[in-house]
């Protein structure tokens, strides 16, 4: 099968730094020593911005802190009221944990997509529905936020989800690769290329942890499998049954990514979909340099394959990091090219908190680290002086040094805070330390 053409740098890390976290529930951070203050003035302030663009590290650093107190408060008043309708409720069954690919990253029990699967068939999967309102017209932009596919009857999963929860034309956005830094990220669930077209998923099968199967049992299996291999169909949940077929492939330069046209089909019904690997954003990274202007590109670029009310399906590997950080980036920069990101009430308020927070009320972590957080900060700044066509001093040009190296604090030793390494999940549902294969141990940012 041949190799993708997009190759980027997947051997960047992170280093712990700065603000520790333990990630337990309702802890506080551990305050910040006198050596990691840095000045809290930013660059100088440009015409026209409302305050929250003008904002230092420091102050994003507070903000992202409020963030992950609410987030903690929301687990742990989910967990007390021991209420499966609670707001904040997670379910915590053995088959549930097992479809999950990060043992703390999790849909919320009341926000989350739903299978369509036989009464009495588990209906999990580890996908939020996403909306968001434009704040001038009232209109709702919907996206699906979910983890990268496993493997398994987990690729059944994912592909019952797209047919079922998108309009006649499917898009995906896939910002991660399926490995990085030695890790896989993502399982492999579409064709690569056309030497191998089509892909075959499993029928759901019924996968819950601990269940003691006899010698007759398994045989019976084997041979129904063997069955659904040659007639292409699975007599217990034909629904789910399918194909996934390439039809298309080209690489885009403006947005840096390999775009498949793929034909999905469940029984006898079928549907396109639009496939975006976007190969330009490593894990505990920000896009830089052409990167960036790609992805601004990717936002459009998706958009028009889809509509409003057909929510585009973003994943990385966890569902939370880069999938929050382009799902808000996404509404942000359509509120700016309404011009209502820069309307005089958001000299008062600021909008990318009020996103953020929206996006981890209808999914946990979304916008996972403080870099991710900055990274929105940056872009939105950036494409405001540019929408206010404002002239810059040469000075404060270089200190932008837009879209490469953008940044809002004078401090070249500012730090950003590090939260713990997702834990991944087995099919038994138990946590497992991963092995690199060739790199030392990162930490996991989505």
């Amino acid at each position: 099968m041949a190799q993708s053409p997009i190759r980027i740098d997947t051997d960047i890390h992170g280093t712990k730094r700065g603000l520790p976290y333990d990630g337990s529930e309702g802890s506080d951070y551990v305050p910040v020593g006198d050596e990691d203050q840095v000045d809290t003035q930013t660059t100088a302030p440009v015409p026209g911005l409302p305050p929250f663009l003008n904002l230092p590290y420091t102050e994003i650093r507070k903000k992202f802190e409020d963030l992950e107190w609410l987030q903690r408060s929301r687990i742990a008043e989910g967990a007390m009221s021991k209420d499966p309708s609670h707001r904040w409720a997670l379910e915590t069954s053995p088959e549930v944990k097992a479809r999950n690919r990060y043992q703390n990253v999790q849909a919320w029990a009341n926000s989350r997509i739903r299978l369509k699967v036989p009464e009495g068939q588990c209906d999990f999967i580890n996908a939020s529905p996403i909306i968001l309102k434009d704040s001038r017209t009232g209109d709702e932009t919907r996206y699906i936020a979910t983890q990268g596919p496993k493997v398994g009857v987990h690729l059944a999963h994912f592909w019952h989800m797209v047919f079922h929860e998108s309009a006649d034309v499917a898009v995906i956005v896939m910002l991660t690769q399926t490995v990085e830094a030695g890790r896989e990220k993502c399982a492999q669930y579409f064709p690569l290329d056309e030497d191998d077209a089509v892909m075959t998923f499993p029928a759901e099968a019924v996968d819950s942890p601990g269940s003691d199967q006899d010698a007759q049992q398994e045989e019976e299996e084997e041979e129904e499998e063997e069955e659904e291999k040659e007639t292409g169909q699975d007599a217990n949940h034909p629904e789910i049954s399918g194909s996934i077929t390439l039809r298309e492939h080209h690489f885009d330069e403006a947005c840096r990514s390999e775009i498949r046209k793929l034909e999905l089909q469940i029984g006898n019904e079928s549907k396109t979909v639009w496939h975006f690997l976007f190969g330009g954003w490593a894990d505990y990274s920000k896009p830089e340099g052409e990167d960036r202007e790609a992805l601004l590109q990717l936002f459009q670029r998706t958009a028009e394959k889809s509509s409003l009310k057909n929510p585009r399906i973003v994943h990385c590997s966890a569902g939370v990091g880069r999938t929050g950080t382009f799902i808000a980036l996404d509404h942000l920069l359509r509120e700016l090219d309404s011009g209502e990101l820069l309307s005089p009430k958001y000299f008062i308020e600021d909008p990318i908190y009020e996103t953020v927070n929206q996006l981890r009320e209808q999914r946990m972590m979304m916008v996972y680290n403080e870099m991710q957080l900055q990274f929105i900060y940056e872009v939105i700044r950036e494409q405001s002086i540019q929408k206010l066509g404002v002239s810059l001093g040469d000075e404060m040009s270089l200190d932008l040094r837009s879209p490469k190296v953008a940044r809002l604090s004078g401090d070249e030793n500012y730090t950003v805070s590090d939260k713990p390494e997702l834990e991944p999940i087995t099919n038994e549902g138990n946590p497992v330390a991963e092995s690199p294969v060739q790199s030392p141990a990162t930490s996991d940012d989505d």
